[in-house]
């Protein structure tokens, strides 16, 4: 709801825009269309997962990556971002990191440090095939680690 009150008013300071400079209703026309575009594209990453939450992937993500079990592992979300925390037993050093995504692939990096998606980093992604997610790991030699898991894991 809050989206589509933005891109009405997106869209009303568009047409008046384009009256005051002289544009033609064409211009208009394909303004408005792109915003219906960009709210349609917003509605499919919002409904992209349908058993399990984008904190859960976080979460399984960071397990899978750091071999740490899910119980332990923790996640929230500010904005676009998800922060990700886990306590090892150990010693009980808490490790942090962010995640954000881009459609099914998942970006990655430690707190204050840089984002792992350079040419030589390892591309993550995942699929939800009903009640499972994979987490599929994609190595620089094209090898791949799947891990998976079951809601609630």
């Amino acid at each position: 709801m809050k989206m589509k009150l933005i891109i009405t008013f997106l869209i009303v300071i568009m047409f008046t825009n384009c009256k005051q400079g002289g544009q033609n209703n064409e211009i208009v026309q394909e303004q408005i269309q792109k915003a219906k575009n960009e709210v349609e594209t917003v509605k499919v990453e919002e409904n992209f997962l349908k058993n399990f939450t984008y904190e859960d992937v976080a979460r399984y993500t960071i397990a899978s990556i750091m071999g740490q079990p899910t119980k332990i592992v923790k996640a929230t979300k500010n904005k676009d971002l998800y922060f990700v925390f886990y306590i090892r037993k150990s010693d009980r050093q808490k490790f942090e990191y962010k995640v954000k995504f881009d459609s099914n692939v998942v970006l990655w990096a430690n707190i204050g440090g840089r984002w792992r998606n350079s040419e030589y980093d390892e591309k993550i992604s995942f699929e939800e095939n009903n009640e499972k997610l994979k987490i599929i790991t994609t190595f620089s030699d094209s090898s791949q680690d799947i891990q998976e898991y079951k809601k609630g894991d």
